[in-house]
């Protein structure tokens, strides 16, 4: 039996219940579906025999063939089912198999409804690597945490609490757990010492201390095109020893709350039509969690450019901080960044 792939799927908040229902069915359904054309079984053949220009847009815009790959014993994890920051996990029993009856989610998989779990990823219960995996990413994205998804299912079945397999597991459990409230006090901190602009520059001076990192180029004010800093890095192919730079684009936000606001997400969008050859983007946000709209307007873009986006938040911002910018914190001076 093959070790069973975790799915990840994105399911935004107008079809979440129509998708519970289903998974309480024995059904999980996906999106991008929207053409009774759409089955995935008809158009892979129609591509390996007639070639993908054959298909129509609507068609390509359907064409999810991850889904002809999932297997029984797999796992589908639906994100924000039935609320945010909720996830809705379920076995898959059945292969993937067509069925037209709605507007749109009419791919389709057989799971066990007994196997239906609902939990928050925010959850003690839930190891940071994990929790990490489950923000949104795409239309769909594998999750590779496969020991850690394990130990939760273990942890929702109630087999096993949450880091019984060794004392170590257990400690780190439950210093994971406590240190966060103060990681998330650290970033206030941060925002506090360093609001608006010289936010900017401590995390120009943080981005310093990346590895491969070649330049770090401060922009800000009304011309910034988008970006308020840009990141060289430099890096060499690991066979042939040739080196490539690329160009990540940084938008730096003060934010207290909930990140609602969507503007660094369309700021994102402006820079990388500024600079065409970045590859990836940031957000950097002091705020304590990304807001649906926020993340959704991010999702959206990820799509739309085909680049990377990564969104830096909350407790996150301090241990990025901690991580690469300890030697501008001084236990002597205060630090004029």
């Amino acid at each position: 039996m093959h070790k069973p792939t975790v799915y990840a799927l994105k399911v935004d908040e107008s079809n979440a219940a129509r998708v519970f229902a289903s998974l309480k069915e024995g059904e999980a359904r996906f999106g991008w579906s929207y053409v009774e054309t759409a089955n995935l079984q008809d158009l892979q053949q129609r591509v390996q025999n007639e070639g993908w220009d054959r298909l129509s847009e609507e068609e390509q815009d359907c064409y999810q063939e991850f889904l002809l790959a999932v297997r029984p014993n797999d796992y589908v994890v639906y994100i924000n089912v039935l609320g945010w920051g909720q996830c809705t996990l379920a076995k898959v029993t059945a292969p993937y198999f067509w069925k037209w009856a709605d507007d749109d989610f009419n791919h389709r998989l057989r799971v066990d409804p007994a196997s239906l779990q609902t939990f928050d990823r925010n959850d003690p219960r839930v190891h940071p690597a994990l929790s990490a995996r489950l923000k949104l990413q795409g239309r769909w994205w594998k999750i590779y945490a496969t020991t850690e998804f394990d130990e939760l299912l273990a942890s929702l079945r109630g087999e096993r609490p949450v880091g019984t397999v060794s004392a170590s597991t257990s400690n780190l459990g439950f210093l994971s757990r406590d240190i966060r409230p103060l990681l998330l006090q650290i970033t206030e901190l941060i925002h506090h010492t360093h609001p608006n602009y010289s936010l900017e520059g401590l995390m120009a001076e943080v981005l310093k201390g990346l590895p491969a990192v070649k330049d770090v180029q401060r922009q800000g004010g009304a011309g910034d095109r988008g970006a308020d800093i840009l990141v060289i890095v430099e890096q060499g192919h690991p066979l042939t020893g040739d080196v490539k730079q690329t160009t990540c684009v940084v938008q730096v936000k003060s934010f207290e709350g909930e990140h609602w606001d969507t503007r660094a997400v369309e700021d994102i969008r402006r820079a990388f039509e500024a600079y065409p050859d970045a590859e990836a983007g940031l957000i950097v946000s002091t705020a304590s969690k990304s807001g649906p709209t926020l993340e959704t307007e991010l999702d959206k873009l990820k799509v739309a450019t085909g680049k990377h986006v990564s969104l830096l938040i909350g407790e996150d911002v301090a241990l990025f901080v901690l991580r690469y910018g300890a030697h501008l914190i001084s236990t002597e001076t205060p630090n004029q960044c």
